[in-house]
């Protein structure tokens, strides 16, 4: 086994436990809707061109999400991109690895954004069940910025893995550009321990498509 795909088994290892898994009791099977939380309005968002990559702020995600703080965060000692604080905003709330460098408007790599998911028999659960339940392909985002920065994405992928997958193409620096949301999934063992892990891709959509 290389050193690289060592560390990136690590990676996988640790995703599910220390930046996303946060829970408070026993996940349940029950249906789950927050109404005050959704946003069910078709988006169509209109997002100029932009010349450089720039910090991300808000997300807004078509028909499930109106416009949700997005923090910028850093990496644990392992190369682990920081979940949001938390709290009870947090919970509701997108952390950006800033550590990794690439953001929204770049050439090139993936654009690392992560939520937290909390037990469904909790009084409110978090972003990430919101996702989970109401996120599907075709998607429109709306990532914004400081000085009315805005790049829009299309979710073209819904990829749920095991929590000791590797995670080679959410932690691509290299490659095609995208975006990435990464949350908790499946059953909930314990404290900050899920099964799975379910990640949404998007690709930039050109500001003539909006």
């Amino acid at each position: 086994m290389t050193h690289g795909r060592l560390h990136g088994n690590i990676r996988a290892v640790l995703v599910h436990g220390v930046v996303l898994g946060v829970a408070l009791a026993a996940f349940g099977a029950a249906p789950w809707a927050v109404s005050a939380h959704a946003d069910t309005t078709p988006a169509r968002a209109h997002c100029a061109s932009v010349d450089r990559g720039f910090r991300p702020t808000t997300l807004a995600i078509g028909g499930v999400r109106r416009a949700t703080k997005v923090l910028a965060r850093g990496q644990d000692r392992h190369g682990v991109p920081l979940p949001p604080p938390l709290t009870a905003r947090g919970k509701w709330q997108l952390a950006w690895d800033k550590a990794s460098g690439v953001r929204p408007g770049d050439d090139r790599g993936v654009v690392r954004l992560t939520a937290h998911t909390y037990p469904y028999d909790t009084p409110a659960p978090a972003l990430g069940n919101l996702l989970l339940d109401r996120l599907r392909i075709g998607a429109r985002l709306k990532v914004s910025g400081a000085g009315g920065k805005q790049v829009c994405y299309r979710v073209t992928r819904r990829q749920r893995v095991r929590a000791d997958a590797t995670l080679s193409r959410y932690y691509d620096t290299i490659g095609k550009h995208r975006l990435a949301i990464l949350v908790c999934s499946g059953k909930r063992r314990g404290p900050g321990d899920w099964t799975h892990r379910t990640i949404w891709y998007a690709v930039p959509v050109p500001a003539a498509d909006e």
